[in-house]
């Protein structure tokens, strides 16, 4: 579920530049007027920004900022670690593709950004179903029952809710003040899980059936041990990414104060 906020991350970057004409050198199309921070309603314009650029950038992607079509969203390969007394092991996936995150629907915005000296921000989404399907390879347990082997997967989630947070402090870089995002986070439920996987045990399809059974029986156990390992990964990675916005466009271009 990583994959669904590179979405967010793409309509704020969008939103950073409405109000820049050239960056670079490039020209870049004007999606929308950036909401002031210290209108009333800056929550409620912002939902209706990210609702309005999210479908946008799913199909179309934007080619002057090197954005592609996010869905479905390719991932090239990501590797976690997870133990637990019930699950434990590591898992590599390679050529992922994610489908219908094109789909997701803002379903609320929470907002501190009136001091310019810090940014909070909370955006909650929604997504009727996520497909994932690609290769794996994989060690470890589920329960008492060892799991080494590799195979293709296909998983798929539905009503996915989420809640997306970020914290930032203000930091100024020759004269001019910026936002530097310090804390990332995210929490996600899903309401139903189908998964399939060949080859969970190398050799033995008998037992492979097994693990694959087990796993779609006891999805929602795997998926609580498992999210904390997934967060701790997402916010390594996303933090970085959204540094490249917040601190590339200064913060009254990206939330410009209501003129008096």
């Amino acid at each position: 579920m990583r994959n669904a906020v590179i979405l967010l991350l793409a309509a704020f970057s969008a939103v950073a530049r409405a109000a820049i004409i050239k960056t670079g050198g490039i020209e870049l199309p004007t999606y929308t007027d950036p909401c002031k921070r210290n209108d009333k309603d800056f929550s409620g314009c912002l939902k209706k920004t990210l609702q309005y650029l999210i479908p946008k950038f799913s199909k179309e992607g934007i080619p002057q900022l090197n954005i592609t079509s996010l869905d479905p969203f390719y991932l090239n390969e990501y590797l976690m670690h997870f133990e637990s007394t019930q699950i434990e092991g590591k898992c590599l996936f390679k050529d992922v593709y994610d489908h219908g995150l094109g789909s997701i629907k803002i379903v609320d915005v929470r907002s501190v950004v009136e001091d310019p000296e810090q940014l909070e921000l909370e955006v909650d989404f929604y997504m009727p179903k996520v497909i994932s399907n690609g290769k794996f390879k994989g060690e470890g347990r589920i329960g008492q029952m060892p799991i080494m082997g590799k195979g293709v997967f296909n998983v798929t989630c539905y009503d996915v809710t989420g809640s997306w947070m970020l914290k930032g402090n203000a930091v100024e870089v020759d004269g001019q003040r910026y936002m530097r995002i310090k804390d990332v986070g995210m929490k996600l439920d899903i309401g139903d899980m189908k998964i399939y996987a060949t080859n969970m045990i190398n050799g033995s399809p008998e037992l492979s059936q097994m693990a694959l059974t087990f796993a779609n029986q006891f999805w929602r156990v795997i998926f609580q041990i498992v999210m904390p390992y997934a967060e701790e990964g997402f916010e390594k990675i996303t933090r970085p990414i959204l540094n490249q916005v917040f601190l590339e466009v200064p913060y009254d271009q990206l939330f410009p104060p209501s003129r008096k």
